[in-house]
């Protein structure tokens, strides 16, 4: 089995450091890593909270709510009575899972949580990254795309002793299909940018 980068460096680095950091373009991976580590937590421990974020819930509901919904299915691990589909939370083996959006007040500076994943993180602004870290007693997974490079990431975040980053490309996702390698290599080629950033 191909194991995609960031969920090893996860896996390598979580125990250690206070924030995780997964700097990554288009389908790199970083997202479903970090969401399929989460489910792993899950059926190994109980009784946890984890809070998954995103800037909007239209944006959090197209990327990181569906990818988990997905890798649930895929694995068999699905069970509707879990879901509850008007809170957007699951439970699993005694976990509760929640996923909310930064745009809602209340829930920024509600209850506190065990693991806090912010997907992409460079949508949101640094006092809303504080606040979310205040409430967070356990580990934080970050992933963003290095598209805006005067994100406060770059000064509040990987400055931290306490933090690891790592950075992929599409090129390092061992899952894609040969299709969509090649129409990431052509968008690259065309545009001339970095992999990173495409």
């Amino acid at each position: 089995m191909k194991f995609n980068p960031n969920l090893v460096f996860i896996e390598q680095n979580i125990a250690s450091k206070r924030v995780v950091a997964l700097q990554g373009g288009t389908r790199s991976g970083k997202t479903f890593s970090a969401l399929q580590w989460i489910i792993r937590q899950c059926l190994t421990y109980k009784g946890l909270s984890y809070s998954i974020v995103r800037s909007t819930l239209p944006a959090l509901k197209a990327s990181a709510y569906r990818d988990f919904l997905e890798i649930l299915n895929s694995a068999g691990l699905y069970n509707a009575a879990n879901h509850n589909m008007s809170e957007f939370t699951y439970e699993l083996n005694g976990n509760l899972i929640e996923f909310f959006s930064i745009d809602n007040e209340q829930k920024l500076r509600g209850r506190k949580r065990d693991l806090l994943f912010v997907n992409e993180a460079n949508e949101i602004s640094l006092e809303q990254w504080r606040q979310l870290l205040f409430r967070t007693t356990g580990r934080v997974i970050i992933d963003y795309n290095p598209s805006m490079f005067d994100s406060w990431i770059y000064d509040h975040v990987l400055t931290r002793e306490d933090c690891g980053l790592l950075i992929t490309t599409y090129r390092d996702n061992p899952h894609l299909s040969s299709e969509i390698i090649r129409e990431l290599s052509f968008l690259e080629k065309a545009s001339r940018i970095s992999p990173s950033t495409v």
